[in-house]
């Protein structure tokens, strides 16, 4: 017997590790990587270890999910680069139940609840907790809201499952030309590290995705979104840091008492900046290829953090201790 449709929406099955190996190497906000699905005809969705869609719907068995694609890759009306990510809510099945479309914060999958998951909008765990918090998200919208309806943007972020900050949810309504949004996070003189964040971009600002049924909103509405990052009013030249790292950095021995390697997942041209825990530079030096490496044995033992710059843009950033 065919399973209704919300239960369909709750124990749909998605294998994590397709995620895994299918993904490109992480994308920034600007959505330039995207995976492309072979089945049900074929589709291309966003998915990273930090930001998901809820396209996975289309996976799923029976006809009433043929209209469940959310998340579309823009290439003919962007912001900059290549790709712009474009929300589009919709009705699953004969106007039975209402989902908005949706970008969100989630945990990579480690089981087979992924549209659960999505739908109980778990915060995620960052895998380096945020040493140097941002003040703001930045970023471009356009909206083309269907009889009235409004998007939002949302953010909430923690200390150790403990509520640190949650900004007000940022409505959008119809807005036609590609505009700049910036949303303070509150952060800027909370003093611990940020553990855990939760942050939702929905094309319809009625949703409650803890109970589908509850969701309100327009068919066919659609929010366009583009060149996210986090950016810091107190760094040099307005530092911007994208919402997923642009590289991977590995350091090792941690803790070191002299020698700190770094490994990079790819070659960069960019400035290794080293700062104690209360945010004094202490150190600087060029790095033009896939590892650098930096004699800490005249720093006191302690907590440091570390920055990747290019530019402006903070291309890596994370911590390491000192001891002797």
């Amino acid at each position: 017997m065919k399973k209704t449709l919300l239960s369909l929406l709750m124990t749909v099955v998605m294998t994590a590790g397709a995620f895994a190996q299918q993904q490109f190497e992480f994308p920034d906000g600007g959505f330039e990587n995207w995976t492309y699905f072979d089945s049900q005809g074929g589709y291309w969705d966003y998915q990273t270890s930090i930001l998901m869609t809820l396209n996975g719907l289309y996976e799923m068995n029976g006809d009433e999910m043929t209209t469940a694609l959310t998340a579309f890759r823009e290439t003919s009306n962007v912001h900059g680069g290549n790709y712009a990510m474009r929300l589009t809510s919709t009705w699953f099945g004969t106007n039975t139940i209402f989902v908005p479309g949706a970008l969100a914060t989630l945990n990579e999958p480690v089981g087979e609840d992924y549209v659960s998951d999505f739908l109980d909008l778990h915060v995620i765990n960052l895998k380096e907790a945020f040493s140097f918090k941002p003040w703001r998200l930045t970023g471009y919208y356009r909206y083309e809201p269907v009889n009235g309806d409004s998007a939002a943007i949302e953010l909430k972020f923690y200390h150790s499952n403990a509520l640190a900050s949650s900004c007000p949810k940022f409505i959008i309504h119809e807005t036609p030309q590609w505009t700049a949004f910036d949303i303070p996070t509150g952060l800027d003189n909370y003093p611990l590290a940020i553990h855990e964040m939760s942050m939702v971009f929905a094309a319809s600002a009625d949703y409650d995705f803890s109970d589908l049924e509850s969701c309100r909103g327009q068919a066919g509405s659609s929010l366009y979104l583009d060149d996210l990052a986090f950016r810091y009013d107190n760094g040099p030249m307005e530092l911007v840091e994208p919402l997923v790292p642009v590289v991977k950095t590995t350091v090792y021995p941690n803790p070191s008492a002299d020698m700190v390697h770094f490994d990079f997942n790819k070659e960069v041209k960019a400035r290794l900046v080293i700062y104690n825990i209360n945010g004094a530079q202490v150190a600087e030096m060029n790095v033009n290829d896939s590892h650098a490496e930096y004699n800490a044995s005249a720093l006191a033992e302690g907590t440091y953090l570390y920055r990747i710059i290019e530019g402006n843009t903070i291309l890596s950033s994370g911590r390491f201790a000192v001891a002797k």
